[in-house]
This record gives C-alpha cells, sequence and structure tokens, in this order.
C-alpha cells in the first residue's frame, strides 16, 4: 500500500500557491449542519452507524475521528492508554478502531448521508523515545516493526531513519520556559520525549503529504493536525499546498481540504495562533475558557453578548476559529480550567450558549468515562487484548452508562441545540438582552436563546424575531408529534413573547420546534422594487467596516433615531441582494434585519455581527482582480470599492434618485456632486440642494470617499 500512496503524492499536481487567504478555512460540511462531533476512541464501524442512525437527523455535519494511522500498543494497569493514538509507527491504515476497509466504508457510508469525516492527524512526531516492538507489552497496531530507541530510529513502514529526526538540531525534550522563550526549540526539540520528525526533509514532506493525499483519495474532508504548534508554518504550507482538491463527486469542484491547526495559545506564548491563520483555523482553547469563567461567576455571563473577534486574547475572525468548550486532553487537566462532562448542568449550559451562538465553527466533545488520566476507552479485557467495546444506547437514545461510554453530543440538550443551530444557521444574533448573570438574544427570525445564570427566576417579554406560533422548548424537552415534552412559549403576531427562564438554566427555540412545522418562507414587500448597487472607493485597514446611510431627504422631512424607520418618510425600503463569499461573515450578519436605507443609523432588528452593532447599511469590499477571493462581477473600476447591491423600492426615491453618505467611525465629509454623472446611463443630478451623493434606482452608482465625482452605469 505505502508505494502505491508514495506514488500518487508525487503524481499529483502541486496547487499553487496564491493569495487566498481561506483556502484551508471552508468547512466542506452542508450549509444547515455546521456542527461538528469528535467521537473519540470510536471505532470505525460504530462511526458509520452513528452517521446513519443519528448524526444526520440531529444537525451534525462533521466527524472527527481518532486518528486512523497505525500507532504503537502499550499494554499496562490491564488498559491500553488512550494517547497511544497519538505515537504512530506508521501511516497504514490499522489503528485500534478499525483497518483500512472498514476506514474506507466508514467514510463512503458517512459522505453518503451528509456526514462528513474530519482526520486527526499525526504528523508532528513518532513514538516515545526508547520504545521498540517486540519489548514486553509493547507491540503496533498492526504489523509493523518499528524501533525508538536514541539514535536508532527507524520506522520501515513509513519509511523513517534516524535521519529524519530533529536530533542533530536539538537533542532532548522541550522545556517548560521554551513555550514563553524560544519558539525554535518548541519547533525542533521533543514533546514530551516523542522522536520529532524534521518537516524541511523533502522525504518527510513527501511521507505527510502522501499519507494526507491517501486520506482525500478516500473521500475525508479535511483534518484536525496533531502538534502543529510544533511544526513551522512555512513546513506545513509546503505539504498542504501540494494535496489535490477533495473528491469532487462528493464536494463539488475546485475544494481545498479543511485544516484545523492544534495550537495551544492562550496568551504570553513565543508561538501565536497568527501564524497559522493563513494555512487553515486554529484550536481556540479561549474560546471555553471564557464561558466556563462566566459559568462558574468568575465573569458575567452578559458579557457573552460580544464572544467574537477581539473578546479577549486569540479569538480571532470567525473563519479562523474551531471552537469547543473542551477536548480530549483539557478535560483530563487535574484542574480543568474549562467545563467538562463530569459538571454535569453546567456543561450543558455551557455547551447550549456555544450552539446557539453566532461565533465561528463548532465541535462538541463526545467522551467516555474515566477515573484517571491515562485511562484508555471501555475494552473488552486482556482476553481479547482490550479490544474497544462499542457503545450501547438507551430507549432514550441516549448512551448506556454501563457501557463507558458518555456520548454528550447525544444528550437530550445537546442534541436539541445542535438542531437549534442547524435551524439558525447564517442568521445574525440580534435583540441581545443583558441583565446581570443573563444574556437573551434572537437568531434573525430563525430561534431564540436566553440564559439565566442567576439565583432567581427570569420573567420577561422578549422580541424573539420569529414568526406567530407556539413553540416547544429545546433545552429541557422537544417537539413530538405535536405536542411539547417540556415548556411552551406563545409567539405573539409581533414577533414578541412572554419568556419565563429558571434559575441558572436556559430556554431555547427555534423555527424546527414549533408546533405545526416552521413558517413559510417571507415574500418580497409589495412595492416598484429594482436592482440597484452602490460602489464607493475607500482604502481601508483590517478590521474596519464601510456603511452607508441615504434615503430621500429633499422631499421630507427626516425623522431622528434610534428605531424610526418604518415610520421615517425619508426611509427607502431595500431588500439585500449581494453576492459575497461566504467567509464575509461581517456583512452577511449586518444585512440581516436592514430594511431600509436611512439616515438613522442601526435598525431595531438588525442583525450583529457576534454582538458587534452594525452601523447603518453595510458595504462588502470587492476588487475587480478575477483571480482575487474579494473579487466582484460587477465591480469594473478597480480596487478597494465597498459595495451593496440592494432590491430598492424605486417609488420611494425622488424621481428615481436618491442620496447616500458613507459611514466609517464617522460621517464622510459633505458632497457637492457634480451636475452630470458618466457612465452608461449617466444622467443629470437632479437633487442640487444635496450635500450628499446622489445615486439613481434601478442602476449602479460608482462614488469615491469625499470626492463630488459619480458614474451612473446599467447592470
Amino acid at each position: 500500500m505505502w508505494s502505491t500512496l508514495l506514488i500518487a503524492a508525487l503524481a499529483a499536481a502541486a496547487v499553487a500557491a496564491d493569495s487566498d487567504p481561506y483556502e484551508f478555512d471552508s468547512s466542506n460540511t452542508l450549509f444547515n449542519r455546521q456542527t461538528m462531533v469528535h467521537l473519540f476512541e470510536w471505532k470505525w464501524d460504530d462511526v458509520a452507524k452513528e452517521c446513519e442512525d443519528f448524526l444526520q437527523y440531529n444537525g451534525y455535519g462533521a466527524v472527527q475521528v481518532s486518528p486512523p494511522n497505525e500507532h504503537i500498543m502499550i499494554y499496562t494497569n490491564n488498559d491500553v492508554p488512550w494517547w497511544v493514538r497519538y505515537q504512530p509507527v506508521s501511516y497504514r491504515l490499522n489503528s485500534r478502531s478499525g483497518n483500512e476497509s472498514q476506514f474506507e466504508s466508514m467514510v463512503k457510508r458517512c459522505n453518503k448521508v451528509g456526514v462528513r469525516i474530519i482526520v486527526d492527524g499525526v504528523t508532528n512526531h513518532m513514538v516515545g523515545v526508547g520504545q521498540k516492538s517486540g519489548d514486553p507489552n509493547t507491540e503496533s497496531s498492526g504489523t509493523a516493526s518499528f524501533d525508538g530507541r536514541d539514535g536508532v530510529e527507524q520506522f520501515p513502514a513509513v519509511p523513517y531513519s534516524s535521519s529524519d529526526f530533529h536530533d542533530s538540531v536539538c537533542h532532548g525534550d522541550i522545556q517548560g520556559s521554551d513555550y514563553q522563550n524560544n519558539a525554535d526549540n518548541v519547533r525542533n526539540c521533543r514533546l514530551s520525549g516523542l522522536l520529532d520528525l524534521n518537516h524541511r526533509s523533502t522525504h518527510v514532506r513527501n511521507m505527510v503529504n502522501a499519507y494526507l493525499t491517501s486520506l482525500i483519495n478516500i473521500g475525508v474532508a479535511g483534518f484536525r493536525l496533531d502538534a502543529s504548534k510544533h511544526m513551522y508554518p512555512e513546513d506545513l504550507q509546503a505539504i498542504l499546498e501540494k494535496l489535490p482538491n477533495l473528491k469532487a463527486d462528493i464536494f463539488g469542484a475546485n475544494q481545498r481540504p479543511f485544516v484545523v491547526h492544534e495550537v495551544i495559545d492562550r496568551g504570553g506564548e513565543a508561538i501565536k495562533v497568527n501564524e497559522y491563520t493563513p494555512i487553515g483555523r486554529y484550536t481556540n482553547f479561549n474560546f471555553g475558557a471564557a464561558i466556563a469563567s462566566a459559568i462558574w461567576k468568575q465573569t458575567d455571563v452578559a458579557g457573552l453578548s460580544t464572544l467574537g473577534p477581539g473578546f479577549g486574547y486569540g479569538n480571532l475572525d470567525d473563519h479562523d476559529v474551531l471552537n469547543f468548550i473542551d477536548n480530549h486532553d483539557n478535560q483530563r487537566d487535574a484542574q480543568p480550567y474549562v467545563l467538562t462532562y463530569k459538571n454535569g448542568d453546567q456543561y450543558r449550559m455551557g455547551n447550549a450558549f456555544m450552539l446557539a451562538w453566532t461565533y465561528g465553527y463548532t465541535r462538541v466533545m463526545s467522551s467516555f468515562d474515566f477515573k484517571l488520566h491515562d485511562q484508555g476507552p471501555p475494552n473488552e479485557g486482556a482476553s481479547n487484548k482490550y479490544a474497544t467495546k462499542s457503545p450501547t444506547f438507551n430507549p432514550d437514545n441516549t448512551c448506556d452508562a454501563r457501557s463507558g461510554w458518555v456520548c454528550e453530543h447525544r444528550w437530550p440538550t445537546i442534541r436539541q441545540m445542535a438542531q437549534f443551530r442547524a435551524a439558525a444557521q447564517g442568521r445574525a444574533a440580534t435583540q441581545i438582552v443583558t441583565e446581570t448573570n443573563r444574556i437573551a438574544f434572537a437568531r434573525e427570525r430563525s430561534g431564540f436563546f436566553a440564559m439565566n445564570n442567576g439565583d432567581s427566576e427570569w420573567n420577561r417579554q422578549f422580541d424573539t424575531t420569529l414568526a406567530a406560533g407556539s413553540y416547544c422548548d429545546q433545552y429541557d424537552g422537544q417537539l413530538q408529534g405535536s405536542i411539547c415534552t417540556g415548556a411552551t412559549i406563545t409567539v405573539d403576531n409581533s414577533g414578541k413573547a412572554s419568556v419565563r427562564v429558571p434559575p441558572r438554566a436556559c430556554i431555547a427555540f427555534s423555527a424546527v420546534s414549533r408546533i405545526g412545522g416552521p413558517p413559510p418562507p417571507r415574500n418580497l414587500p409589495n412595492g416598484n422594487y429594482q436592482k440597484t448597487a452602490i460602489f464607493i472607493q475607500k482604502k481601508t485597514q483590517p478590521g474596519q467596516n464601510v456603511f452607508i446611510r441615504g434615503g430621500s431627504a429633499q422631499a421630507h422631512q427626516c425623522s431622528t433615531g434610534p428605531f424610526k424607520q418604518t415610520t421615517d418618510p425619508c426611509s427607502i425600503p431595500i431588500v439585500h441582494n449581494s453576492t459575497t463569499p461566504w467567509m464575509y461573515a461581517t456583512y452577511r450578519q449586518w444585512s440581516q434585519g436592514d430594511d431600509y436605507l436611512d439616515f438613522e443609523g442601526e435598525e431595531q432588528r438588525q442583525g450583529t455581527y457576534d454582538g458587534t452593532h452594525a452601523a447603518g447599511t453595510p458595504l462588502a469590499y470587492s476588487t475587480n482582480d478575477a483571480k482575487s477571493v474579494d473579487y466582484q462581477p460587477l465591480n469594473k473600476y478597480g480596487p478597494d470599492y465597498w459595495f451593496v447591491q440592494l432590491l430598492m423600492d424605486c417609488d420611494k426615491t425622488e424621481n428615481g434618485w436618491f442620496e447616500l453618505k458613507g459611514f466609517m467611525n464617522g460621517w464622510e465629509s459633505d458632497i457637492h456632486q457634480t451636475t452630470s454623472c458618466t457612465g452608461s446611463i449617466g444622467g443629470t443630478n437632479p437633487l442640487k440642494n444635496s450635500n450628499n451623493h446622489v445615486a439613481k434606482c434601478g442602476a449602479v452608482g460608482v462614488f469615491s470617499w469625499n470626492a463630488n465625482s459619480c458614474i451612473v452605469d446599467s447592470f
């Protein structure tokens, strides 16, 4: 098998490095299944069955599986420790979870029902120094021999020899102070004695690339790369850029693998997470810590209303992060700084918030019960060489505790919240309400969530933004047929509901928990709606955003805000109609609930960007460079043009013309637009007294910040 993998990797066409900073960021999961579950130490046959019987019906879109490569087996204390999976002896697909054919079958079966496989890839190192097949209680999960003795370091099934390791650069372990002071030692020395591979070596790169390529050819969607922090980003990039595209018959043409780098950086490290964001996402260990701190009342849950980019250290852009409450490592800490399944209801609350909130791509942990740090998964005992046991299930579809499996992803609250997240996918957080130890928010016309971490009941009326109807609570119940097993919440015709949230608990409901089924989609409002686009040239820095405000100001006396848009005679009804790349989360979230072009700013139900409020009608950055991810086909004008395309009610304009002005931390300067506009349509500015840009409804208007020129083009 190995020679075939190597030939395939060397023959694969290299993917040229380009300017795409999002190349490995897309999750490659179905749009309404943006939750991954880590089925830690599950066998391949059991994963396949879980995809078919449970995951596809409960909002889960991907599974992170344990490392599938051949690994060391160490028999100790009537057990095989869990960490043997992270000590490779070869890249053959023969692990304690199953063999190659079982792995291939699992990938095929899961893909068939729309659940993707993310492989935990161990490519930084091999076994611990001194480990050797044939020693007492030591062998391989397959048939490969290996010799990890210092200076010998032979892994013929790859093949690797002593020259493929970092011994000549660092012949010893990473020291504790290195993590703060010496990035080279962290990347060149041994992690807890594990033999550290030299990824500058062409041979090592070819071997790793061949392994990952073989998995792509089977049909996996991507990788969680273990210990990326201990490898140089440029070495990883050299390997990743040469990987082939994903299988087109499953994922579509020209799709790149999803890559998540394990980089533990909670601040004060010599190695920073943003070193890895050009080549994928990173494991955001700061996210679970922030939620645990709030639920433990070390901080206030009300502060979670801005949990997103810029929330404390390490919380980068949505497309950069994989967020989670806990993982298989930090749940085993002597005193975990995160919530784990052992925290019971607090763990439910933490996962519920994660799945209800908008930030990043989320992963749910699914564990086996453990008492000791090194304890391996439930097994069949010494007579069966400690083979992993399968989980068994209760009538309510939770895992039977007697089988040794916890299966947090099957807990009623967590599986219902995964369904909530699926129903609310792509919808912004809005109508955010905070009180001491309390937070509530709507997911723009698709869901509502409230957390009460206080000691008394929280009773009040909320604007849920949902359609009228009766909804079942998904935190402590569900919709079964036409009845709620828990609380029923009634939403009136204005979208408001009186909600009672018990102390230290949550309430959640969404379109999928509405009795009688989800409401029909909204129709376009009545009016003379015509496609209209605006471009404003404005050079900006990363993190800056451009908005416009405007309307029909000369013919009317405008209202002053806030939230007067529905009755303001100056405001013009709009429906956002822009096509933007998937990673433009700021524009996509701010554009929701933005129903008017007006001079007031934010609207009452306008979406937030992970809790950050809009300052008007948002624009999206664009360029005319067809090779750029920021390319906008309507842009014939150049780089640095901020853009929005709308359906606009032209009957509310002044003889087909309207005013607008840019807003970015303050207003654009007054404009004295030239009398005649150039362009394929052009036209004479009829609003002579305006100190704003003047644009034509049903056309493309092109302007520059603080400039008087105008272009009016056709579509």
